[in-house]
């Protein structure tokens, strides 16, 4: 149920979600969708939208049935270990993969675009730091800290869009379906990929003070699925499809255009600042959601402080494990976004038929 007494607004939960599912969609997951689908990566994110508003009623009416309480915790109750556990340790594998990933990336693109002398064990130290004490103080720190960050970052990011709009040549978005509808439906994977990362709100449900209704809900998975659109559109229209597809960062590179009159150039500096937010945030929220998935949500300080401890060196290693940017990318492409799509709707099926089971009732005989 609702957690009334010292439970988080609806909104901060969402700006959680808007920036740490935000990044995936409009940086990490467009050169797969554009190498796949190039020129009609955009409908490859249209086609995906109406299976995604299904899957959040799904959300939905399990958070109904739930009653919103802890998942886990309620899955344990009323089905044992043997539900839970599987569940609870595909939730970790999950929320690990998300804050490594976006560890090696983020460093990736920092040390590769704009501090290319700082060795990548400096920048991985000191962005887990922040990311150590984030999670530490807890999910009402994060939530402040993303209500303060996402305004800027969506300000930016119209900025940039309206900065461009003399550059974008629309009519590369056609012809549509040039080679059939096979690599549209490829590239719909990875958006599904993207986007399924909202099933991570089943985990922060019993933070919320009030209902999470479904069309708040829906209003939130569209302005992920735009987020998706958008820069994919954009850097189309501004690249081309083959050009674009070619493209390591296509998000950054439409700053790089972006010119303020004759004499004003360089402002990607800001896309800094968008990237570094959602990173920070995406972060943050895996590692105190593992950490509070290991320990049952509960105040056992030394034990949370070692559990956080670890996971966050952990990632540091694994960042600076020598693979390739290929390597990374052919990762992402074969294996965490198609499995991210399954894990999305496996949990989300598993949960819908767990929800209809009826509890049982256990019935006193006297005499």
């Amino acid at each position: 149920m609702p957690n009334k007494s010292a439970g988080l607004g609806i909104f901060p939960i969402f700006c959680i979600m808007m920036l740490g599912v935000g990044l995936m969609n409009h940086v990490m997951v467009l050169p797969p969708l554009l190498q796949e689908a190039k020129r009609d990566a955009w409908i490859s994110v249209l086609a995906a939208l109406l299976p995604y508003l299904a899957w959040i009623a799904a959300l939905r009416f399990i958070m109904k049935r739930t009653r919103q309480q802890s998942l886990l915790p309620w899955v344990k109750e009323r089905f044992g270990r043997v539900a839970s556990a599987p569940l609870r340790l595909l939730f970790l594998l999950y929320l690990f993969c998300i804050s490594a990933l976006t560890l090696k990336e983020t460093i990736s693109w920092s040390h590769g675009t704009y501090l290319p002398r700082t060795p990548e064990l400096v920048l991985s130290l000191s962005l887990m730091t922040l990311c150590f004490f984030a999670a530490r103080f807890g999910i009402r720190s994060i939530a402040i800290v993303s209500g303060i960050l996402l305004p800027f970052v969506i300000a930016f990011g119209d900025f940039v869009m309206s900065a461009n709009l003399p550059r974008k040549e629309y009519i590369f978005l056609t012809p549509i379906l040039e080679h059939g509808w096979i690599p549209v439906l490829d590239g719909s994977v990875y958006v599904g990929g993207g986007l399924a990362e909202l099933v991570v709100l089943l985990l922060l449900q019993h933070q919320a003070k009030a209902q999470i209704k479904f069309w708040k809900i829906a209003l939130l998975g569209v302005f992920l699925v735009g987020l998706i659109l958008g820069p994919a559109t954009g850097a189309i229209a501004e690249f081309g499809p083959f050009e674009a597809a070619n493209m390591r960062y296509p998000a950054f590179e439409e700053w790089r255009l972006v010119t303020l009159g004759r004499y004003i150039q360089h402002v990607d500096f800001l896309s800094i600042y968008q990237w570094l937010s959602g990173a920070f945030v995406r972060i943050s929220v895996s590692v105190y959601l593992m950490v509070e998935l290991i320990t049952d949500g509960k105040p056992h300080a030394k034990r949370s402080l070692v559990w956080l401890s670890g996971i966050c060196v952990a990632l540091v290693v694994l960042a600076e494990l020598p693979f390739s940017d290929t390597q990374y990318l052919d990762f992402m492409k074969i294996v965490y976004l198609p499995s991210s799509l399954a894990f999305g709707a496996v949990v989300a099926g598993v949960l819908f038929i767990l929800v209809l089971i009826p509890k049982r009732t256990k019935v006193r005989m006297n005499g």
